[in-house]
C-alpha cells in the first residue's frame, strides 16, 4: 500500500485525502492549525462561552459540482448527510413589509453606449483561443478597464462592487480575463438541482467535523498543530526523500521526520514559496519557484470579514437572506447567521445576553471610511468596529429594510461582543495576516500550476491551482483535490472511479476557437487544410445543385471527374 503525505488540512487537502484512501492508499494529513477547514474553517468554544466565528461566511454556488459530491458522500447523522445542512440563499417573500433591494438584474438597466464597449470584448473573449485570451486579458485590470473605456457608474457597481466582491475577486487588482472566464464558466455550469446556499450550521459543525470522523474511521492519520519545516530534496532523483515536521501543540520544538511515496501540497501559495524557497536555485525546481512567487506576489489579497454579536434578533427579507450593500464606502456584504443556526446551538456557545449574530464582509481596503476616514487596511481592530457598524447602520438599503424584533430602532442595538480572526494582526500601521486569500489578480492565470510538478513525487492542489473552475472558491478547491488524487491514481495505473466534473464552455465557440488556437500556435499546414475542406465542401454544395439542374450532359460529366461528387 503507497503511503501519501498531503499537507495542508484546507478544502483541497481534505478532498485528496477522501479519494485517495477510497483508492486504498494510506494516507496522512498535516494542518498547522488546531482546526481543519483552511481559510472556510469555524472556530467555537463551549467552555468558554465564545460564540462561534468564521474566518469568512461561505455560500455554495449552483456550479459547486465537485462540492456537492463530496457533501453528499459525508454522513451527518443516521438520516442525513452533510449536503442536508444546506439551506437556501435567496430573497423571498416580504417580512414586516420590508424588503432589500435586489441587485442581480441589473445589466438591462445599463446605458446603451456601455453595450458599445462591453459587447466587442465579450466577442473577442468568445472568439478566440483560451493562450489568446490570458495573452490579451491577464494583463488588464478590471478598475482600470471600467475607468479606461469611461463605462458608466452603473456598470463600475454591477461589475466591480457587486459582481467583484460576489465572486471574491479585489475589484481594483482583478483581472478582466478571469471575470470574463468566470462569467462564462458559470452561466454555463449552474445546475438547476441545486440552490445558491449557506450551511444551516457553523461550517466545522456542519461540515468539516463530520468529515474527520468519516476520514479517521477510513484509515487516514490526520495531525493538527503539525507544522512542515523542511522538505529534502534529492537534487539527483529529483524527488522528496522526506519531510520534517514539528509539533505546534508542545512548548519546546518537537522534530519529526516523515516520509511518504507520495507528497501533496494543500496549503497557499505563500507557504509553499518559503517550502521551496531553500530549492528556488536548483535547476530542476527554478521554474516551478518562479510561477508559485508570482502566483503568491500578484494574487495576494486581504480581505476581512467580522463578526458582531448584539442584543436584539434581527433578519433580512425572508429572514436567509444575504444583503450586498454597494453604497457603503467599505463595499460591506452581510449575513444575519444566528437565527439562521437557532437558540439552541446559540445557547451552547454564546453568551445569554447574545441574540443575533452578523457576519460583515469587508470588501474595499483602499478607500476611506466616513467616520474614522482611513481605509480599513490602514485600521486597528477596534477602529474597524466602529467604521463598519457605523456604515452599516447608516446605509440607506440597510437600515430601511432591516427587521428587529420588538420594532426597536437600530441606533439602540447594543453590540455585545465583536470578532475577527485572530491571524489578522495590526503591523507596522496596517492591518496583515499570515493566511491571505489567495485571488484571481492581474498576471496570475499563466502561472498557476497543475497537480504534477518538476519534482517528481511532489503534487499541488489548491483554489489557486489551475482547474477547469477558474476562480478562487471551495469549488475549484474541491475540484483540485479530486484531479490530484486522479494524477496519482493514473502514475500507478489504478482505474480510479472518483467523480471528477470539469466545467463546460459555450459549445457553439469550439470550432471558433480551435481555428484561433492553431493560428496562434503557428499551425498554418493545419488552417490550410482546414479552410480547404470548408472550399471543397461549399463547392460540392454548389455542384450537387448544377448537377441537379443541367440538362447538359457534357457540362455533368467534366463537373463529375473535377470533383468526385
Amino acid at each position: 500500500m503507497k503511503h501519501v503525505i498531503i499537507i495542508g488540512g484546507g478544502i483541497a487537502g481534505l478532498t485528496a485525502a477522501h479519494e485517495l484512501v477510497e483508492q486504498n492508499y494510506k494516507v496522512t494529513l498535516i494542518e498547522r492549525n488546531s482546526i481543519v477547514g483552511g481559510l472556510a474553517r469555524t472556530f467555537q468554544d463551549s467552555s468558554k462561552k465564545i460564540c462561534p466565528y468564521e474566518y469568512s461566511w461561505r455560500a455554495y454556488g449552483e456550479w459547486y459540482q465537485n462540492v456537492y459530491d463530496i457533501m453528499k458522500r459525508i454522513p451527518f447523522s443516521d438520516k442525513k448527510t452533510v449536503f442536508d445542512n444546506l439551506i437556501i440563499l435567496q430573497g423571498g417573500e416580504k417580512t414586516c413589509s420590508k424588503k432589500i433591494p435586489e441587485y442581480n438584474n441589473t445589466f438591462s438597466q445599463l446605458p446603451l453606449k456601455d453595450y458599445f464597449v462591453i459587447l466587442p470584448i465579450l466577442i473577442k473573449y468568445w472568439c478566440s483561443c483560451d493562450e489568446r485570451n490570458r495573452n490579451t486579458f491577464s494583463k488588464i485590470g478590471l478598475r482600470d478597464y471600467i475607468h479606461r473605456n469611461k463605462l458608466s457608474a452603473e456598470a463600475e457597481n454591477l461589475l466591480g462592487k457587486i459582481v467583484g466582491p460576489y465572486l471574491g475577486f479585489d475589484y481594483h487588482n482583478a483581472s478582466l480575463y478571469d471575470l470574463l472566464y468566470c462569467g462564462e464558466m458559470m452561466s454555463n455550469n449552474s445546475d438547476k438541482n441545486y440552490n445558491f446556499n449557506i450551511t444551516s450550521l457553523p461550517t466545522n459543525y456542519a461540515w468539516f467535523e463530520p468529515w474527520i470522523r468519516l476520514l479517521k474511521s477510513k484509515g487516514v492519520s490526520i495531525l493538527v498543530q503539525t507544522e512542515l519545516i523542511k522538505i529534502n530534496l534529492n537534487n539527483i532523483d529529483n524527488k522528496i526523500d522526506n519531510i520534517i515536521v514539528t509539533d505546534k501543540s508542545k512548548f519546546y520544538p518537537n522534530y519529526q521526520m516523515m516520509d511518504a511515496d507520495y507528497y501533496v501540497n494543500c496549503t497557499g501559495p505563500e507557504v509553499l514559496k518559503k517550502i521551496l524557497e531553500p530549492y528556488k536555485l536548483y535547476k530542476s525546481v527554478q521554474p516551478f519557484y518562479n510561477d508559485i512567487y508570482n502566483v503568491a506576489k500578484n494574487g495576494r489579497q486581504i480581505q476581512l470579514s467580522v463578526y458582531y454579536y448584539i442584543d436584539k434578533k434581527i433578519f433580512l427579507e425572508n429572514k436567509n437572506t444575504l444583503a450586498y450593500l454597494p453604497n457603503t464606502p467599505w463595499l460591506l456584504m452581510v449575513l444575519s447567521t444566528g437565527h439562521i443556526w437557532g437558540d439552541e446551538y446559540m445557547s451552547q456557545y454564546c453568551d445569554k445576553n447574545i441574540k443575533e449574530i452578523i457576519s460583515v464582509g469587508i470588501c474595499e481596503p483602499y478607500v476611506n471610511g466616513v467616520f474614522i476616514k482611513k481605509p480599513w487596511s490602514k485600521c486597528t481592530r477596534d477602529e474597524i468596529k466602529i467604521e463598519a457598524w457605523h456604515q452599516l447602520i447608516n446605509d440607506a438599503d440597510f437600515k430601511n429594510n432591516i427587521c428587529i424584533e420588538n420594532n426597536t430602532e437600530l441606533n439602540n442595538i447594543n453590540i455585545i461582543q465583536f470578532t475577527m480572526w485572530d491571524s489578522f494582526i495590526y503591523k507596522n500601521g496596517k492591518i496583515d495576516t499570515y493566511e491571505p486569500k489567495w485571488a484571481n489578480n492581474i498576471n496570475t492565470i499563466q502561472y498557476r500550476p497543475g497537480p504534477a510538478t518538476s519534482i517528481t513525487n511532489l503534487f499541488v492542489g489548491g483554489s489557486y491551482s489551475n482547474t477547469s473552475t477558474g476562480t478562487y472558491s471551495m469549488e475549484s478547491a474541491a475540484e483540485s483535490g479530486k484531479i490530484v488524487a486522479k494524477h496519482i491514481c493514473k502514475i500507478d495505473t489504478i482505474n480510479d472511479n472518483i467523480y471528477l466534473h470539469t466545467k463546460k464552455r459555450y459549445m457553439i465557440t469550439y470550432p471558433i476557437r480551435y481555428i484561433d488556437k492553431l493560428i496562434h500556435n503557428g499551425n498554418f499546414i493545419y488552417i490550410i487544410i482546414i479552410v480547404l475542406i470548408i472550399v471543397i465542401i461549399f463547392w460540392s454544395l454548389c455542384i450537387k445543385k448544377v448537377y441537379k439542374f443541367s440538362s447538359n450532359n457534357y457540362i455533368r460529366q467534366v463537373l463529375y471527374k473535377f470533383i468526385r461528387i
